[in-house]
């Protein structure tokens, strides 16, 4: 380490005369030696020893990083979930979207229309036998299938004897329905009760049918094309 020496004390002793010489030949005053030098101390100057003080731009970059540090911490331990984070921990999957059935919703419709035909045909065999005609029963009737020529030859006996009687649908249950495309079947059992004119009480019967049906789009609604019962 570089040691200054400091000034000697400014306080001077008294002039002298070199021998012979004249008052304007008079050596300059230097100071006394005081028999004592002060050693200076280590890293200590004095008030004019000192460096100016100036200003210091690593102390300024030093604190803008320790800023840094700090904020960039905080926000990481502020985003951690409870329990912090591990190595197990893996980002939840993306949301799936939910799969439809395809044409649900068409699907539970045409059976609802598939039953109300099957009802609507039960009360239009009551109107049938009650007076032996098939004009209730034609709607709801493929012409072309074995079922309504089947329905139409049992009427037409009936008329030609004049044969009228009570047929009426008591309870019946729905059992499987298929809906492929145009077609559909629909299992049922139904339990009819039957009277014929001069009978003293009615019969009841169970039986289980399975129809086959087909969709028009002429008149926009399912027709009956089969029918085939089955035992109970």
């Amino acid at each position: 380490m570089q040691q200054r020496l400091f000034p000697f004390s400014a306080v001077t002793g008294p002039h002298h005369q070199h021998a012979g010489g004249a008052a304007h030949d008079r050596d300059p005053v230097a100071p006394r030696p005081s028999g004592r030098t002060q050693e200076p101390i280590a890293g200590v100057g004095t008030a004019n020893d000192r460096d100016p003080v100036a200003p210091r731009p690593w102390r300024t970059t030093i604190l803008v990083i320790l800023g840094i540090v700090i904020i960039a911490a905080l926000l990481i331990w502020f985003g951690q979930p409870p329990g912090g984070v591990s190595a197990t921990t893996r980002p939840a999957p993306a949301a799936q979207p939910t799969l439809a059935t395809p044409n649900a919703g068409n699907l539970h419709a045409a059976e609802a229309v598939l039953l109300d035909t099957l009802a609507n045909y039960h009360r239009a065999e009551t109107e049938a036998a009650a007076l032996l005609t098939s004009a209730p029963l034609l709607p709801y009737l493929d012409p072309t299938g074995p079922f309504a020529q089947r329905r139409l030859a049992q009427l037409a006996e009936r008329q030609r004897r004049n044969a009228p009687h009570r047929s009426i649908l008591v309870r019946w249950g729905i059992g499987a329905i298929t809906v492929d495309g145009d077609t559909a079947t629909v299992v049922t059992q139904e339990t009819w009760s039957n009277q014929e004119a001069g009978a003293v009480a009615p019969e009841q019967a169970t039986v289980r049918v399975m129809y086959m049906l087909r969709w028009d789009v002429g008149v926009g609604r399912w027709l009956i094309v089969a029918s085939e019962q089955m035992g109970v």
